[in-house]
């Protein structure tokens, strides 16, 4: 993630956030703000929905500041606490129930950020289109997996927290994943996925 705090010092903030601190909440969700927006709107292309989830989570976590418990992972545990709260108004106004869904599986939306874009050529913009057209093609949770790993750049234990899944099964769905991405990418993608595949390749 393209945190603005280091965790450390994220953690420092949510001690003072628990005993009393309001500051410090405002400073954690300032920091966060832009990510957390951004991954709300992988699940919901609602922004005043989404606005509205994070001014809750905000007021929420105030008024529960006496009682909350200590966490080992700040962001993790904000990144899993909005995707739970975009997937509970989903419930509440039956949508997952009217779609079949389950929330296992819902709708997850990837894209390239507008700087990662600002390409030379026209026929790069295109492949990398292209490229964005084949995540979105992926099975929900592997969708999910590659946006925490390489847009947010979240660790795997990050990643398994927010999933709410083992470590193991965050491996299994990331390999899955790129083994489809390379499987689906043409030869004039394949320069696309180099960056990606030489992280993969260090990591199992």
């Amino acid at each position: 993630m393209k945190q603005r705090i280091s965790p450390p010092q994220a953690q420092q903030l949510w001690q003072d956030y628990r005993t009393g601190d309001i500051y410090a909440l405002a400073n954690l969700m300032q920091a966060y703000y832009t990510d957390l927006y951004n991954w709300g709107l992988r699940f919901c292309n609602e922004s005043e929905i989404v606005r509205d989830c994070l001014q809750e989570l905000f007021l929420t976590l105030w008024q529960k500041q006496a009682t909350i418990d200590n966490v080992d992972d700040v962001a993790a545990y904000l990144f899993k606490t909005v995707k739970n709260h975009l997937l509970m108004e989903f419930r509440k106004k039956s949508f997952l129930h009217t779609l079949g869904l389950t929330d296992e599986h819902y709708s997850l939306a990837v894209e390239f950020s507008a700087d990662f874009r600002q390409v030379e050529e026209e026929h790069d913009v295109y492949r990398i289109r292209q490229l964005e057209q084949l995540l979105n093609q992926l099975p929900d949770r592997q969708r999910e997996i590659i946006y925490l790993r390489f847009y947010q750049n979240l660790e795997f234990d990050q990643i398994a927290e927010i999933m709410q899944i083992g470590k193991q099964p965050v491996y299994n769905l990331l390999h899955k994943a790129i083994k489809h991405l390379r499987e689906g990418a043409s030869t004039t993608l394949n320069w696309l996925l180099v960056g990606w595949g030489l992280c993969i390749s260090t990591l199992f």
